[in-house]
């Protein structure tokens, strides 16, 4: 809470309510979300495409 009695959004105190949200950290946070899902899709292809081959050697 800041002391900002001119803001609209202020209390019947003069205190505003700001949220604790750094928007820094949580961009960080989404690009290292976003990276690790795209690793692990790109590791599961690799994984299922061993495999599809791995059965296809045995057909043959």
């Amino acid at each position: 809470m800041v002391y900002d009695p001119s803001h609209p959004d202020a209390d019947e105190n003069g205190y505003v309510m700001y949220p604790n949200v750094n928007i820094i950290t949580e961009m960080t946070n989404l690009i290292d979300a976003s990276r690790s899902y795209e690793a692990n899709a790109t590791a599961f292809a690799a994984t299922k495409a061993m495999t599809q081959q791995g059965l296809q050697m045995g057909q043959g």
